[in-house]
C-alpha cells in the first residue's frame, strides 16, 4: 500500500487532485470539500493515501490528515458504502463531527450526506460503531460512571482517540481538557465531548 505521496500539486478542483512527482503527474479522488487544495498550486503538499482495485480498474484516493484516511478505510468497510459514499460523507463532516454523529446516532445529521438514506445512514450507525476502539467496551458506550472501571480514564480515552487516527499529543490535550471541566461524565459522554473539542479546534 502507498502510505503517502508528497510532490508538487499542479491542479486541485471539488474531488481531484494531480500531484507532480518525479515527472509523472498523479491523480487523485478526494473528499469534495476539500477545495482549499487550490491555494497550494505549485507548492509541495502531502497527501495520505489509499489505493483500491475494482476489477481491471485502479483507484488512488488521497487525503490530507492521516485521521481522514481511517475514517475512509472505516465506512468502505461497511455494507452497502463504498468509496463514492465515504467521500461524500468526508465532504461534508469533519473526522470528529461524523464521529459524534455515529456516537450519538444523529440519523438526520447523517442523512444529509449526498447518496445516503434512512436505511444506509442506520447501517453506518450500527456497524461503525461497532469498529470504535476496543480500549472503550460495549457497557462504557452505553454510559456507565466512570467508577465502574479500574482502568485509567485519561489512558483509555487517549488511547481510544489514537486509535481513531489521531495524534497522541491532539488526543492528550483534548482528553485533559474534558476531563477538568466534567469529572462525573461517562466514558461515552468524555469521548464525544473529546471528538467536539477537536472539531472545534
Amino acid at each position: 500500500m502507498i502510505e503517502y505521496l508528497k510532490g508538487r500539486l499542479v491542479a486541485a478542483s471539488p474531488g481531484k487532485a494531480i500531484l507532480e512527482i518525479g515527472g509523472i503527474g498523479i491523480a487523485l479522488d478526494m473528499p469534495p470539500a476539500e477545495t482549499d487544495l487550490s491555494g497550494s498550486i505549485g507548492q509541495d503538499v502531502t497527501l495520505y493515501t489509499r489505493l483500491l482495485v475494482k476489477e481491471e480498474e485502479v483507484y488512488l484516493y488521497g487525503f490530507k490528515t492521516a485521521e481522514e484516511r481511517k475514517l475512509f478505510n472505516l465506512v468502505i468497510g461497511v455494507s452497502g458504502f463504498g468509496p463514492r459514499l465515504a467521500l461524500s460523507l468526508l465532504g461534508l463532516f469533519t473526522v470528529s463531527q461524523l464521529y459524534v454523529a455515529v456516537l450519538e446516532e444523529n440519523i438526520a445529521q447523517l442523512k444529509m450526506a449526498h447518496g445516503v438514506g434512512q436505511k444506509a445512514a442506520q447501517r453506518l450507525v450500527l456497524e461503525l460503531k461497532e469498529k470504535l476502539p476496543r480500549t472503550i467496551t460495549s457497557e462504557e458506550l452505553a454510559g456507565q460512571p466512570l467508577s465502574s472501571s479500574g482502568g485509567s480514564v485519561f489512558d483509555d480515552l487517549t488511547e481510544a482517540l489514537i486509535a481513531l487516527g489521531y495524534s497522541g499529543g491532539e488526543a492528550a490535550v483534548a482528553v485533559s481538557r474534558v476531563l477538568e471541566q466534567n469529572e462525573s461524565a461517562s466514558r461515552e459522554e468524555l469521548l464525544k465531548l473529546a471528538l467536539k473539542s477537536m472539531a472545534a479546534s
